[in-house]
């Protein structure tokens, strides 16, 4: 695993087919499928969120970044998560430098500030990459969805 690199799932507007895409994303390194285990509800906004358990996330967005992401992959080989036979929402994978830089313009889109309460919270969650491996990701999630949001009946956006 490369150390100078870090991964943020991408299951809504962020994805790379989003018109929000390109205003709000650094160019990524690389981006490949991925999925998680979750359900995605409609905020009355009309964005979506992702649900996650707090089973399968490691540790909440500090404002160090680099410090956090080490702490993560440092959680992450102590074991992978439980097997989950529940919904899978399917996502892309982004990777990008390890810079606080790489996730600046995603956090303001996402209206997220570390520390501070919001709909969106940026975690260290378990993914499944493409090839079905456990790994680790950034993403935007909660572990309950706002008041007055609607469950898509979808496994993606």
């Amino acid at each position: 695993m490369n150390l100078d690199t870090q991964f943020l799932f991408a299951y809504g507007t962020l994805k790379s087919d989003q018109p929000e895409h390109a205003a709000h994303c650094v160019k990524p390194l690389s981006i490949t499928p991925a999925k998680v285990a979750g359900r995605i509800w409609r905020l009355l906004e009309g964005y979506p969120i992702l649900q996650v358990d707090p089973k399968f996330s490691l540790l909440d967005a500090s404002s160090n970044m680099k410090e956090d992401w080490t702490q993560g992959l440092e959680l992450a080989s102590k074991g992978t998560p439980d097997a989950h036979d529940g919904i899978w929402i399917d996502g892309e994978l982004f990777e990008y430098p390890l810079d606080e830089r790489s996730l600046l313009k995603m956090d303001e889109w996402e209206n997220f500030i570390p520390g501070i309460e919001s709909s969106y919270q940026r975690r260290i969650i378990w993914i499944k990459d493409d090839q079905g491996a456990n790994r680790i990701a950034w993403a935007y999630v909660c572990f309950e969805p706002p008041s007055r949001a609607t469950l898509v009946e979808r496994t993606s956006w």
